[in-house]
């Protein structure tokens, strides 16, 4: 059995001659007691870390246990994800390519078809456009041809209508009455002189009329031509 603080301070001694100092013996039994008692406090002090550390010790341990299986796990799940993304990232590369070369025939088909019709098309448009441009030619030199007609016939009419404007049966035609009277005739050439003065008179206030009916027809009409320009 441990010896005790308690033992030590309720130790008694038997007295002897010549033996020791009781005084002493007490004093340093004290000493010791009290050395002892720190020794056992620091004792149980130790004991007490030691278990803290120990408990410490296991729990780390148990953590090391169960990272190490952790990482165990998380490196099989890596591997695992790692050749199923491979496996994926492969399906989807040939996935992808033989969609692209679908893609790509198509496209290469679509645009040989445009191609094709375009150029038909363009054919066609410039078949039309010559076939227009040349009935356009043919109708135009029959135009000028008939222009050409039209303007020699009407040259060759006005030609005939000048010749016999200039004839002189129209001087002769045209001729005042006066001038067929002779100074025997007086009072009429009078009465014929003061006519035509009235009809002169007359013909003057007549243009002067037209030139202001031609001056507003002819503002009136300008007026319609800007209206029809805004």
């Amino acid at each position: 059995m441990a010896l005790t603080p308690l033992d030590i301070k309720n130790k008694s001694f038997a007295n002897k001659m010549r033996g020791y100092n009781p005084d002493e013996v007490d004093e340093f039994l004290d000493q010791v007691i009290e050395d002892y008692e720190e020794a056992i406090r620091k004792n149980r002090e130790l004991e007490k870390s030691l278990k803290h550390a120990e408990e410490k010790l296991t729990y780390f341990n148990e953590l090391k246990d169960a990272l190490n299986q952790s990482i165990i796990v998380a490196q099989d799940t890596a591997d695992k994800l790692k050749d199923s993304a491979t496996r994926e990232s492969e399906v989807t590369v040939t996935s992808a390519k033989a969609e692209a070369n679908t893609i790509l025939t198509e496209a290469k088909a679509t645009a040989e078809k445009t191609i094709l019709e375009a150029n038909q098309k363009a054919e066609s448009i410039l078949k039309h456009a010559e076939d227009q441009t040349s009935q356009l030619a043919y109708e135009t030199d029959a135009l000028k041809k008939k222009t050409r007609e039209f303007h020699r016939n009407l040259s060759l009419l006005l030609e005939s209508q000048l010749e016999a404007i200039k004839s002189g049966e129209w001087d002769e035609l045209l001729k005042p009455f006066s001038s067929y009277m002779d100074d025997s005739h007086s009072n009429v050439q009078r009465i014929l002189s003061k006519n035509n003065a009235e009809e002169t008179e007359e013909t003057n206030e007549e243009n002067s009329e037209e030139v202001v009916d031609t001056s507003v027809e002819d503002g009136h009409t300008k007026a319609i031509e800007l209206d029809e320009i805004k």
